[in-house]
């Protein structure tokens, strides 16, 4: 292929189009069974807590008044980027084809951004902060006169999901009313794969000798996060407006970008012609009392 400007318009045309259909096919949206994508419109974004979240209530004499903290969640849109670089002398001897595979790559690590950094927040769940400064997951955090204990170490067990089910449905808020959380969702990685299965999606178990009806046959669903190692275990209530875990996006990694031009420096001093796409974003827990961890080693 002769380098000049309308082969590369050729070339990029078909570069894009590939990129493009496989951003779309590689697609993952499970990440929104726990996370809400919250659009930022400037690279810092500061979110106030709302102290009472317990709902209506009857209106008796004056309004009461759900005000937003002076605590604020701050975060920060992080910069992602990934480039992959394509020889001037492939392309004159026309062996682009074999770059194909390069560009879909890219597009599919694009696509499964928001994926990866809501699986980063939990397998760093451990030093994760909230708004108050206090660690996000901890057994002594107050909302008034109210304790939202939502952490432990111990392993994932019939017993154990009882305790963490009754903890998180017990919740009350600022003002002592009950906030009816209903956990919704288990997220787990592969090393509880069998565990979960046994627990959650087993009609029946043994209970000394007999075989009985299986209290947990699903209560929940399940989710298995491929980057999430270990034995760590978490019981989200996701099922209401607030998610406990929010994908802040600024910029979505969806647009290839080009410098392919002859005159440019890469391809003049270096010989390579280069496709890049860039995103800005973040995840951060948002809500304690919509999160149990079970820090199990």
């Amino acid at each position: 292929m002769q380098i000049n400007a309308k082969n590369l318009q050729t070339l990029f045309t078909s570069v894009n189009t590939v990129f493009k259909n496989t951003f779309d096919k590689a697609q993952d949206d499970s990440w929104t069974q726990f996370a809400y994508r919250q659009p930022m419109t400037t690279g810092i974004m500061e979110m106030p807590f709302l102290e009472q979240v317990a709902g209506m209530r009857e209106w008796i004499d004056k309004r009461a008044i759900n005000r937003l903290s002076a605590d604020k969640l701050t975060v920060r849109a992080r910069k992602f980027e990934e480039t992959i670089g394509v020889s001037r002398d492939d392309l004159e001897d026309d062996q682009y084809g074999l770059y194909r595979a390069g560009v879909e790559q890219l597009a599919v690590s694009a696509a499964r951004l928001p994926n990866d950094l809501c699986e980063e927040l939990l397998a760093n769940a451990s030093s994760a902060t909230w708004c108050d400064g206090a660690a996000f997951f901890g057994t002594t955090r107050k909302y008034g006169k109210s304790t939202i204990s939502n952490y432990s170490t111990n392993a994932l067990t019939e017993a154990n999901f009882k305790t963490a089910w009754n903890a998180m449905t017990a919740y009350k808020g600022h003002t002592g009313t009950t906030l009816k959380v209903k956990p919704t969702l288990l997220v787990h990685g592969p090393a509880l794969h069998w565990t979960v299965n046994d627990l959650f999606e087993q009609p029946v178990k043994a209970d000394n000798g007999a075989t009985v009806g299986n209290p947990l046959y699903h209560i929940v669903n399940h989710l298995e996060l491929p980057g999430l190692a270990g034995n760590k275990w978490f019981l989200f209530a996701a099922g209401g407006a607030y998610k406990p875990v929010f994908y802040f996006e600024r910029k979505r990694p969806d647009t290839i970008v080009r410098k392919d031009r002859p005159e440019d420096d890469n391809v003049f001093f270096e010989g390579e012609v280069l496709y890049g796409v860039d995103g800005r974003a973040s995840a951060a827990f948002v809500m304690p009392h919509l999160a149990y961890f079970g820090n199990a080693s």
